[in-house]
């Protein structure tokens, strides 16, 4: 009876081991030792801000022991945040990403410890709002017309400044011609760049982000400005060249935009460096999943997909991240 009894402990306690050996990391119940993180976003008031704090607030409130501090950044500069160790999480564009693992210009080496935790679905769109005073309906017919441009084209190092910038070369302008001609080229956060549109310091300003993002919105109906269009052919070169995709910003997105207007979006990759430990970014993961719908609420850029999450990304996988894919058959 007693030998009975004390196989029955055994056996239990063997059974005990082997769920806790196979069983997923609970989020609830992960605790790791005390850990601070940098997490490289974007402009002051943009939506990489917006979206990491989104996640940063579920993450902290689900793991033991994680605090976080959210900077600005840029899709170009977060890459080589993280790959540097100033960063450890951030977001990133398709074609920032693809550029930065080949060592691409803007980039001078290939960024080897960069790693992709999820696509979270973000669409941005190069936004090219001109006053209306400037009498042009294109880019085509802005390059043609030379007018002395007060234009904002983003922070230095972010993905917005690099597409105008490439926009513009396409068009034969360049940053130096416009100061030639008694312009001004400025370098704003998102919200600080619409203020000064809407007071008349700019004339023009070019910027990605959310289809409706409410400062554009804002933009639209505080100032008679156009939306101009990009043509085919430039399309066209910056998907050869950049790997940006076409894109459509419907007509009647904004007050006074009744057609439709071609350009260029990216999707935004959430990434880390290779040597953040497996089980957090497993974690990490996971909440995201299982939280995505409150995400989506808190803003509307988040589309996390099963099918999309982890397909045809830029970069290596985290192997946490890989880790829970794999558990939910969403990758083989």
């Amino acid at each position: 009876m007693m030998l009975r009894h004390t196989l029955s402990r055994v056996g239990s306690l063997i059974v005990l081991l082997n769920l806790l050996l196979i069983s997923p990391v609970n989020a609830a119940d992960l605790k790791i030792e005390p850990i601070n993180v940098t997490v490289a976003a974007g402009s002051i008031g943009g939506s990489y801000f917006v979206m990491n704090t989104a996640m940063f607030d579920i993450f902290s409130k689900n793991i033991d022991g994680l605090a976080y501090a959210i900077v600005p950044g840029g899709s170009v500069a977060n890459p080589i945040a993280i790959n540097k160790g100033s960063a450890q999480f951030g977001l990133s564009f398709t074609n920032d990403l693809k550029s930065a693992v080949i060592g691409q210009s803007p980039y001078t080496e290939p960024l080897a410890d960069i790693r992709a935790i999820a696509n979270v679905g973000f669409e941005a769109k190069l936004h090219i709002f001109v006053s209306a005073e400037l009498g042009v309906e294109s880019m085509v017919e802005l390059a043609a017309a030379r007018p002395k441009l007060r234009i904002d084209t983003g922070p230095r190092g972010t993905g917005s400044e690099l597409a105008a910038k490439r926009v513009l070369e396409l068009h034969g302008y360049s940053y130096q011609e416009i100061r030639d001609r008694g312009g001004r080229v400025i370098h704003s956060q998102f919200r600080e760049m619409v203020d000064r549109m809407k007071d008349g310091h700019l004339n023009a300003l070019m910027y990605n982000d959310l289809l409706g993002a409410p400062l554009f919105f804002d933009l639209a109906t505080s100032r008679d400005v156009r939306l101009l269009p990009l043509s085919e052919q430039v399309v066209a070169a910056l998907a050869t060249d950049y790997g940006y995709a076409p894109g459509i910003i419907p007509g009647g997105t904004y007050e006074g935009q009744t057609a439709d207007v071609p350009t260029i979006n990216r999707k935004t990759i959430f990434i880390c460096h290779k040597d953040m430990a497996p089980d957090l970014v497993y974690t990490m993961t996971k909440l995201i999943f299982e939280n995505r719908d409150d995400l989506s609420m808190t803003y509307r850029a988040f589309s996390i997909e099963d099918d999309k999450a982890a397909s045809n990304l830029p970069l290596k996988l985290h192997v946490g991240a890989e880790r829970y894919y794999r558990e939910r058959g969403l990758i083989q």
